[in-house]
């Protein structure tokens, strides 16, 4: 790929404005150049504003699921989803038509418009149907981790108010215990993924997908809006416990437009009938990384996705093996398992056009290992790294030249962004200065779930405030250097350093602790404890490690090792100075 990238510019659509909101079809145009430029605009308030460079676009007031299928007719006999262990799979026609069925029965066994039902799914091709699923019945769906304990899981059931939830054989017992717990009685919808047999008293999601076909169709709601919230995935925001982040059909398909807006055809080529883009999907779908920027952009331009639920070196290199993949969505662990692992060879990427990598930075270092390995050919395999966030749904800025490696780029289409000093509250006002990254788009959610408080501490007049410390260089492509934030990035999932510090404090022997995370090479970062013991001596790292394992995922679990101190260091509100445990002066 030249360094001169065909980028997107959608022409203007005229939108049907019926009572049945139908619209015409999407009419996508390309310029051929790269003249955009960015520029920074001074606000009315002095604010320093970057622009997208890659212009504007559109997007069409539908429903997410209406838009998803939107372009159906075009590759509806080809493959939409397949599993990577089993090969089961679904053509798009398929897709679409089960999972209007699973709408219908949703609603048929009393699940309402409106009610949240809880996706507790690892990545199988019945994910996808599920999702879409729930959207066209009127439901809002909570993504749940599959890989959280069942204490975890009841509490994002309570938190959400779900009101059914829909999970797999293999952690079906798990999910029965989360639900008891928080939600007895609800309905279990259980997807039969071969590895362990249905359980006693729950409903088949097969029967979802075979017997809605002759039920009622879907009435669309009495009401409906585009901003109406459809998704739940938590975050931990800047800081604190998980919350509800509240997207609506606007922030998923507007996002979905803007990346499409920035990306060339090269990087997402539309389906024919005849070719298709081909990318495994080992980036759990719960996630807004795997569930939007992998899972919806990629069934919108007929892409082929090869499920994987969870990585193992042998599953991802059979994929690798069996497939003519095209395109790899990657996190940085997954980029280092494939330059270093000796069975993955030159062979295995010998139809690879794009490489994309995001959730967690990655250096110019690892870029550079990935290339020499294969020996590819950097004109023909192209590394891109993007940025975003649950609360941006979630694609803001991405580089497109495949040229700055340590680089997020620039924002994308639609996107505006500013750099402000978290102490002075002043926008930076030239190069390699460094400030909070803020962020205003369509994309950026419409709040947290009852949690108007934080919601108001993140958006400021229409601005996210992302927590991330950043600056541009002379060509306004952006760096992150650092996290204002004191979320832990393990392996790109995030770790609330409160939600660790709650448990440590139920330790009978623990007055205080402290959380962070600390450098790892393997992982990104790991949390370690700092911990104020009532009576010295009396407990062992090691006991306080194990006190909180089988509390929480294995991801959340300290393996940065547990330090004690006399007292942990405070600001004058009593707040835990998180930054001072991280320089480690004890």
């Amino acid at each position: 790929m030249t360094s001169v990238i065909r980028q997107a510019l959608r022409t203007a659509m005229k939108l049907d404005a019926t009572v049945n909101n139908k619209f015409t079809k999407l009419l996508p145009s390309r310029h051929l150049s790269n003249d955009f430029q960015t520029k920074v605009v001074e606000g009315m308030n002095g604010e320093k504003i970057i622009s997208s460079p890659y212009g504007s676009v559109t997007y069409p007031e539908m429903p997410l699921h209406e838009y998803v299928w939107n372009t159906l007719p075009n590759y509806s006999n080809m493959t939409a989803v397949v599993c990577g262990v089993t090969g089961r799979k679904y053509t798009y026609a398929q897709a679409r038509d089960f999972s209007n069925y699973v709408a219908r029965s949703l609603l048929d066994i009393g699940i309402k418009q409106g009610q949240v039902i809880a996706l507790v799914l690892p990545n199988l091709p019945e994910t996808a149907i599920a999702f879409l699923g729930c959207l066209e019945a009127g439901i809002v769906i909570t993504t749940v981790n599959p890989m959280y304990t069942a204490d975890e899981i009841a509490k994002q059931l309570v938190s959400s108010g779900a009101k059914a939830v829909i999970t797999s054989t293999e952690i079906s017992s798990t999910i029965l215990e989360a639900v008891n717990k928080s939600i007895p009685g609800a309905q279990v919808i259980v997807i039969n993924d071969r590895i362990k047999p249905l359980p006693d008293g729950v409903i088949p999601f097969e029967d979802l997908m075979t017997k809605g076909q002759s039920l009622p169709p879907v009435l669309a709601p009495n009401t409906w809006s585009f901003d109406d919230v459809i998704v739940l995935p938590y975050s931990s925001g800047t800081t604190g416990l998980p919350k509800g982040v509240m997207l609506t059909h606007r922030n998923l398909v507007s996002n979905i437009e803007m990346l499409k807006g920035t990306l060339s055809d090269d990087i997402l080529p539309p389906a024919d009938g005849t070719h298709q883009d081909i990318s495994p999907v080992v980036l759990p779908l719960f996630h807004i990384y795997g569930m939007s920027a992998v899972m919806l952009i990629r069934l919108t331009i007929g892409a082929q996705l090869i499920t994987l639920p969870k990585f193992t070196p042998e599953s991802y290199i059979k994929v690798l093996d069996e497939y003519k993949v095209t395109s790899l969505s990657l996190a940085p662990p997954i980029v280092i398992f494939l330059s270093t692992h000796k069975d993955v060879s030159r062979k295995h990427l010998e139809s690879i056009r794009t490489v994309i990598s995001g959730a967690a930075p990655l250096s110019e270092t690892d870029i550079n290992r990935f290339y020499n390995k294969f020996q590819l050919d950097q004109e023909k395999v192209s590394f891109f790294q993007g940025y975003g966030l649950t609360e941006t749904s979630p694609v803001s800025l991405f580089e497109i030249t495949g040229k700055k490696y340590s680089s997020i780029g620039k924002p994308v289409s639609n996107c505006e962004v500013r750099l402000v000093d978290p102490i002075t509250k002043k926008d930076v006002e030239s190069p390699r200065q460094t400030g909070e990254l803020w962020i205003r788009g369509p994309h950026v959610m419409k709040g947290y779930l009852n949690n108007q408080k934080a919601t108001d501490e993140t958006i400021i007049d229409g601005w996210l405030l992302t927590g991330d410390i950043a600056y541009y260089d002379e060509d306004l492509d952006f760096y992150i250097t650092d996290r204002l934030k004191e979320l832990i990035k393990v392996k790109g999932f995030q770790v609330a350093p409160a939600e660790l510090e709650a448990i440590l404090r139920e330790h009978p022997n623990i007055a205080e602790a402290g959380v962070v995370g600390i450098p790892d090479e393997r992982c990104g970062e790991v949390p370690r404890a700092f911990v104020v013991l009532k009576n010295k001596g009396q407990t062992s790292a090691e006991e306080i490690q194990n006190f909180v394992k089988g509390k929480v995922s294995k991801f959340k679990e300290l393996q940065g090792g547990v330090q004690f101190i006399d007292c942990l260091p405070k600001n004058a509100s009593g707040k835990i100075l998180r930054i001072k445990l991280k320089q480690n002066p004890f």
